[in-house]
């Protein structure tokens, strides 16, 4: 399951395209729901009933808004990146390279899951900083939305499962914000591109 996390952030920071991205970022999170799962004799049914509501609204909610903007103001599917395919593998590269660096270091090497901890965070935080499409930006709230269940789940197992929930409905009222956003920007440009900020008056 590490190993899809990985994967599936790399092609989250790589490719372009809206389907693959959502396929991507789908995956990317039941892995980390998976890993990240209440566990033991002592999740008792409160703890699996809120991670279901958690598991059900990363996957469902978040994505179905997406598509939903989409599709109904006709958003193309390219994601815009601000770079060329090189400069993006050599970032997702780098990133992993940090995440294997921070994961081995003394204050983190007990942790099981350390490195893809990591490289979720900055995966998700690339994805945001190397596209323009604002549909990009909200896979990656949602994405680093579920990097920090995980960063909780692996580094700090004892957190009120609490915390977590206001953390999902951050990043899912991020997300409806940016649609929201984003319905304005698509009246004047429905690329979605963030340099149509600049031509938006009152």
């Amino acid at each position: 399951m590490s190993a899809a996390i990985v994967l599936c952030g790399a092609l989250l920071i790589v490719d372009s395209r809206l389907r693959s991205a959502l396929t991507a970022y789908v995956v990317f999170t039941i892995g980390v729901l998976v890993l990240a799962h209440p566990r033991g004799p002592e999740a008792g049914i409160g703890d699996l009933a809120l991670f279901g509501a958690l598991a059900f609204l990363k996957v469902v909610v978040g994505p179905t808004a997406i598509v939903w903007l989409h599709v109904n103001r006709r958003v193309p599917g390219d994601l815009a990146p601000s770079f060329n395919l090189g400069v993006r593998i050599a970032v997702a590269v780098l990133a992993f390279s940090a995440a294997r660096y921070f994961g081995a270091s003394p204050a983190f090497a007990d942790a099981k899951f350390g490195a893809v901890v990591f490289y979720a965070i900055f995966a998700s935080i690339c994805v945001v900083l190397l596209h323009r499409n604002l549909l990009a930006h909200m896979i990656g709230l949602l994405a680093l939305g579920s990097s920090i269940t995980l960063a909780a789940a692996v580094f700090a197992p004892a957190l009120p499962g609490g915390v977590e929930l206001a953390d999902t409905f951050d990043a899912l009222f991020a997300t409806l914000v940016a649609i929201a956003v984003a319905r304005a920007i698509a009246q004047h440009d429905p690329r979605l591109d963030i340099r149509s900020l600049r031509g938006l008056r009152g």
